[in-house]
């Protein structure tokens, strides 16, 4: 009965609308973004010939596939295992992919797991936006031991718009480079393991359902 009666009060009925409708902006807010496996590294094989490999020619990486080295909080069985010999003297390495990575949606934000042996440098992505203009980002810094995942936000860092609504432009993931400083031990190669790339990303527009007004 003071339910009934509570209902009939138009102050209580305004504010159960509001909490309902902030509840329903939030779940709509929650859910327009989506988490998607971009490569998992086992679909498909890679090797030195996956990629166009920039780097010094007297100590080019060794690129293949490793069913020893995956990241312990993924469902994974292989991940692209990178070896750079005790030779390597600072030079930047580049894997530029054969096929890049095309992205039509707006790209939030790209995550990596990625494993290290201490490697004394930096990793960064290469990225093409909707422009053509290229874009070296940082992923992380090398200097760690063991697997760890990595959140790079791409938003707003790079052009994405499409230049008429409705015809989708994109941008690429084109490749990574390996900035390895130069080695302190003699004796040490670099290992490094990229398993699986997720990206965050959401449609560019929201449009309602009876179209543009």
């Amino acid at each position: 009965m003071y339910s009934i009666l509570c209902l009939r009060n138009p102050i209580v009925v305004l504010l159960l609308f509001l909490i309902i409708s902030l509840g329903a902006e939030e779940k709509l807010e929650v859910n327009y973004k989506e988490r998607v496996l971009l490569e998992d590294f086992e679909s498909k094989i890679f090797n030195s010939d996956s990629f166009q490999i920039q780097a010094n020619t007297d100590y080019l990486p060794d690129v293949r596939m490793s069913k020893n080295l995956t990241s312990p909080d993924l469902i994974s069985n292989t991940s692209l295992f990178v070896r750079i010999p005790t030779s390597g003297s600072g030079i930047p390495i580049d894997l530029i992919f054969s096929k890049p990575y095309r992205i039509e949606d707006y790209l939030i934000e790209i995550e990596f797991h990625i494993y290290s042996n201490q490697a004394n440098g930096d990793l960064f992505l290469y990225l093409q936006d909707s422009k053509f203009q290229k874009h070296k980002i940082l992923i992380t810094s090398l200097n760690y031991n063991g697997w760890k995942s990595f959140k790079v936000p791409i938003g707003n860092k790079v052009f994405q718009s499409d230049y008429i609504i409705g015809k989708a432009s994109s941008i690429k993931l084109t490749g990574i480079q390996f900035n390895v400083a130069k080695k302190e031990t003699k004796d040490k190669e670099d290992f490094i393991a990229i398993d699986d790339i997720f990206i965050v990303k959401r449609s560019k527009y929201r449009f309602s359902e009876i179209g543009l007004d």
